[in-house]
């Protein structure tokens, strides 16, 4: 991907953020194109973090449904109190510099979380989109919890394209960019088909749940009552209920709202910046309103290449 300098651009939500030409760019490492505040110095510094055996891992490719497990696997701890949800950890992903208001000001020190979770007491609930090839490998060796969620590529596509066209650092990445890159290493985190195969393959492992966003659409009952069992903490049908209907986008949203409300910094569980919210649309078959008849004819046959006899198939509507 091109690297993208702005001196300013509308914003979706009223606050300002002062940009800097430093801040504003991707970064590459290994030859993976990364997001402006995943680090490559981080990512290296990351391969020694110390994970805890009780530590629980939400894992994606960007724009699967990252938040909406990690919000799940939160309640479900909480057994289904909103209100008890230790949100310390969540504030952001693993590999990156504190998304703050301030992140794109270079005037502002960066902060990075991974220090920060270094103190924090356990049970610690992280989350990240790095690939296997950059995950940390303590989390195996602490035999740490790792959920997995994959969502089909194509609505993949168009929530990327909506949340990150709005983004400073991504004022020239087009549809037609990101559509060309999905399966190259200038994919954000690499290509999709390696990130999402290279977990899958780990399906089978004890300390490791795969989940597909649309059967959390279609089915959270289900996959609200196999994540609580995969983290070792019980719930009864009653709470399990409780937290699938907490767990819809709409209460989601509410909740979300009330942190804002409630909170200083409260706005970061919901907005990346302060701005740009991490709940979209959560639909499936969104990609109709993106995709021309012949991309997605080219994308349906290099896709049924590239997974292959993998067995891994996905919704798309």
């Amino acid at each position: 991907m091109e690297d993208a300098q702005t001196n300013g651009m509308a914003r979706e939500n009223g606050q300002d953020i002062v940009l800097s030409e430093s801040r504003t760019r991707f970064n590459e490492h290994k030859g993976i194109v990364l997001p402006s505040h995943a680090l490559p110095e981080v990512i290296e510094d990351l391969q020694s973090f110390k994970f805890r055996p009780d530590d629980i891992l939400v894992v994606t490719s960007p724009k699967s449904g990252t938040h909406w497990v990690f919000e799940t696997v939160a309640l479900i701890m909480a057994d289904g109190v909103w209100e008890n949800v230790k949100r310390d950890t969540l504030k952001n992903h693993l590999e990156f510099v504190i998304l703050n208001k301030d992140a794109f000001d270079e005037s502002k020190p960066m902060t990075m979380f991974y220090k920060q979770l270094d103190k924090m007491p356990s049970p610690r609930i992280m989350f990240t989109h790095l690939p296997l090839e950059l995950l940390p490998p303590g989390v195996f060796e602490a035999n740490a919890k790792i959920i997995y969620s994959a969502r089909n590529p194509k609505d993949v596509l168009a929530s990327l394209y909506r949340f990150i066209g709005k983004t400073p650092e991504a004022l020239f990445v087009t549809w037609e960019i990101l559509y060309s890159t999905i399966f190259t290493d200038q994919f954000f985190y690499g290509a999709w088909d390696r990130h999402v195969l290279s977990y899958w393959k780990l399906r089978n492992d004890k300390n490791v749940l795969f989940l597909k966003y649309e059967d959390m659409k279609k089915n959270p009952t289900k996959i609200v009552a196999q994540i609580a069992e995969f983290i070792n903490h019980p719930i009864s049908d009653d709470v399990r209920d409780v937290i699938v209907e907490k767990t819809s986008l709409d209460k989601i949203k509410k909740e979300m709202k009330r942190l804002e409300e409630t909170l200083e910094d409260g706005y970061m569980f919901s907005k990346a910046y302060g701005t740009l919210n991490y709940f979209q649309k959560g639909v499936i078959g969104d990609w109709k309103n993106y995709f021309t008849v012949a991309q997605n004819e080219q994308f349906d046959k290099e896709l049924e290449e590239r997974l292959g006899e993998s067995g891994l198939e996905f919704d798309y509507e």
